[in-house]
């Protein structure tokens, strides 16, 4: 019986060719946030997410929960420490929550 599947290899495989890819080795730091539910109001929307940095390296980000007017998330735009700013294809309305995969920069220099 082998300890990991394949699926779980693959993936295993790809992070290390992020990690090797910028130079992260064995410190690679990938974290997922998850925002506070949005107010609506204007297709662009600063959502809070609290740990976000402003040099974070954004690997994904997707709509956890549509706003009331059930719009799709289309992208983002501004990165700042806590919050990204987000764009809808109109006002989403109140209640949407998007999810960021970021990698975070290591604490300290590698070599």
């Amino acid at each position: 019986m082998a300890l990991l599947s394949e699926a779980q290899r693959v993936k295993l495989n790809k992070m290390n060719n992020v990690a090797l890819a910028v130079r992260l080795g064995d410190q690679i730091n990938i974290q997922k946030y998850v925002s506070s539910a949005g107010a609506g109001g204007a297709a662009t929307e600063a959502m809070t997410l609290t740990g976000l940095g402003a040099s974070d390296i954004i690997l994904a980000v997707t709509q956890k929960t549509k706003g009331a007017s059930n719009l799709p998330l289309l992208g983002y735009t501004t990165q700042a420490a806590n919050a990204l700013t987000c764009v809808w294809s109109a006002n989403p309305g109140a209640g949407s929550v998007v999810e960021v995969l970021v990698l975070k920069a290591p604490a300290s220099a590698l070599y």
